[in-house]
């Protein structure tokens, strides 16, 4: 007997796989598409467009590219994620698996794909984040029609700006870790500064990876078939600004790590002083909690002996406070208070 046909409307909304986002930068501006099927005649109406589909729906992803003309090898690398970073430039094309940075926990893989008259990006995080680049991208669409690979380089650069954004916020960071040690006002929490540190590195390590990837593939880019001195240009120019994001990265890592042994020893030291100081408080009440153990037995002769104000005045109060000054002076006497 055959089933029943399943009614995907009929889902929890939770089990629905959500529609990618698409938006469109090209010479008319930015334009996000509430319906895909718009998608050919807008593409159609400019000469270069940057089409940058956000979200993880592969099978709506997969239509998207169809409709675009990509050949299937380019879809399923597209659509391939968890690759390493690389870059390939060609007469034709050009493929880049490359890194933004939107959100605190590392980076967002992005692939990129350039032909003529268009650039194709996919990845999934938040669409806000290039809002800004897209705009930038928009404004100088026009003088970009000429050639695909100069289009291609300043889409990579503007993806390339939210890690030296990143940066930037991350020196705020070390600077305010760095005030407060100095300071020794208010506390970081080491863990967490650890941890980002571990973070850091992984992407100083991803990007340097990259770096060299990048300066591979643009080895002898001059000499590619129809590129023209204006993508030659960019495309050096972005080589330069990555190996400028990777030793910028790598400082950092080594100053946050140099923040983090500093703060460690700083709390290990604190730590210490307060050993110290319950040290030295504990052997001042050291005399007096034998004194007080002493007279305290309940010896015949003792009880028998020691029973007038005097002897109370004399072993209760003045032979504490003699014992504690003389343990406080002996303490003065060798540095310690």
């Amino acid at each position: 007997m055959s089933e029943a046909p399943t009614d995907v409307s009929a889902k929890p909304a939770a089990d629905r796989p959500s529609a990618p986002t698409v938006i469109v930068s090209n010479a008319n501006g930015v334009q996000r598409l509430a319906a895909t099927s718009a998608l050919g005649d807008i593409v159609s109406a400019c000469k270069l467009n940057w089409i940058d589909i956000v979200g993880a729906d592969g099978a709506a992803q997969c239509g998207l590219l169809q409709s675009l003309g990509l050949q299937p090898a380019e879809q399923f690398w597209l659509e391939r994620f968890g690759q390493t970073g690389r870059l390939f430039v060609d007469q034709h094309r050009i493929r880049a698996v490359t890194w933004l940075h939107e959100r605190l926990d590392g980076l967002t893989e992005i692939h990129l794909f350039g032909g003529d008259g268009l650039i194709v990006t996919i990845w999934t995080g938040n669409p806000e984040t290039l809002d800004e680049m897209r705009q930038h991208f928009a404004a100088r669409s026009s003088e970009l029609v000429s050639s695909h690979h100069e289009a291609a380089a300043i889409v990579l650069q503007l993806l390339l700006a939210t890690l030296r954004q990143a940066t930037s916020e991350l020196d705020v960071e070390l600077d305010q870790a760095l005030r407060t040690l100095d300071l020794g006002q208010g506390t970081t929490d080491l863990r967490a500064l650890k941890h980002r540190i571990r973070l850091l590195r992984s992407v100083w390590s991803n990007v340097d990876r990259y770096r060299s990837c990048v300066r591979l593939a643009l080895t002898g880019v001059e000499s590619v078939p129809g590129i023209q001195p204006e993508g030659i240009a960019e495309f050096n120019d972005y080589a330069e600004q990555v190996e400028d994001v990777e030793s910028r990265l790598y400082e950092r890592s080594h100053w946050a790590s140099e923040i983090a042994q500093d703060y460690a020893n700083v709390i290990a030291q604190q730590q210490s002083d307060q050993v110290s100081r319950l040290t030295i408080v504990s052997t001042i009440f050291l005399p007096l909690t034998f004194l007080t153990g002493f007279f305290g037995m309940n010896f015949n002769w003792m009880i028998d002996r020691i029973n007038s104000p005097a002897a109370f005045v004399v072993l209760g109060i003045v032979l504490p406070l003699i014992s504690t000054a003389l343990t406080v002076r002996w303490f003065k006497r060798r540095g310690l208070f």
